[in-house]
């Protein structure tokens, strides 16, 4: 059974797909690079029976692609409210039709729906979240660039856009059966850390836990753990535990590294003393 997680992974995992020159190397993601249109999205719509529209704008496609390869294409048609006789999900505007026809459409992003845009482009909503007290979406797009208003620069990208995108003609709502995680969990060899809201995980960016400390999750979601990692020209060390060393010093391939009270790498001269037990001292604190 898929899960619109799943779905948005895949999603993720295709960012830097180029369309290509002819049939050749279809599912790879830079080989045959061109500008005739050619997609393993498209080839594979054909194959389920559908009109792929091979060598034509494929950012509809797409979409709709991603939902067959998760769901099945039986259940793909019933989330895209239309039948193999009824199919137009090659077309972005008749894809909102179809969904306005059955109600469901709106003008607020929701995770999962797909995006149709006045100039005849679509996405897809894969995360959203506020930041310095502002709303936003990511937006998963195909045959795009990261121009916000290329409907054809043959790529798949993620784009930020703002939480009243006035390019947005109308959200396409699914109803989808959202498997929501939540907190840490350990998977894939390593650590995530699923948002309660959202059911993602953490993905490129730091987390302050409830014990106060701070960890990084990598692209892929998993903390980091046991090694340097550079944030904004500033070079920060990741424990055993995976949780920010701050105001201590750190031993890392046989050298001895301070950081301050932020985390931060210190660089320059640095001021060490002793404790009557011998041991190092910096800024007041012992290692």
């Amino acid at each position: 059974m898929g899960t619109l997680i799943n779905l948005i992974n895949r999603g993720i995992a295709d960012e830097g797909y180029i369309e290509k020159a002819s049939n050749a190397d279809l599912d790879s993601k830079t080989a045959n690079k061109g500008i005739n249109n050619y997609t393993k999205y498209s080839r594979d719509v054909n194959s389920w029976g559908l009109m792929g529209c091979q060598g034509q704008p494929w950012c509809c496609t797409m979409q709709f692609a991603l939902e067959g390869y998760e769901f099945g294409v039986e259940t793909a048609l019933k989330h895209w409210n239309m039948t193999r006789n009824t199919y137009v999900g090659y077309n972005c505007f008749s894809t909102y039709n179809t969904f306005k026809n059955a109600e469901k459409v709106g003008i607020e992003p929701q995770l999962g729906a797909v995006v149709i845009f006045d100039f005849s482009h679509a996405g897809r909503v894969i995360k959203i979240y506020s930041k310095n007290g502002q709303k936003y979406w990511d937006c998963l797009e195909g045959n795009t660039s990261s121009n916000l208003s290329d409907r054809n620069g043959g790529q798949v990208k993620i784009k930020t856009r703002p939480w009243r995108d006035s390019t947005v003609k109308g959200f396409c709502y699914i109803d989808y059966e959202i498997e929501k995680k939540s907190g840490w969990l350990q998977e894939d060899g390593g650590w995530r850390f699923y948002n309660g809201d959202s059911g993602l995980p953490i993905r490129n960016d730091w987390l302050q836990d409830t014990d106060g400390k701070w960890y990084w999750f990598n692209g892929a979601g998993i903390m980091i753990t046991n090694t340097w990692y550079q944030y904004n020209g500033n070079w920060y060390y990741l424990g055993v535990d995976g949780a920010m060393c701050t105001s201590q010093l750190v031993e890392n391939s046989g050298k001895i590294y301070a950081v301050d009270a932020d985390g931060k790498m210190v660089t320059g001269e640095i001021v060490l003393s002793t404790l009557s037990d011998g041991a190092l001292v910096y800024k007041g604190l012992s290692k």
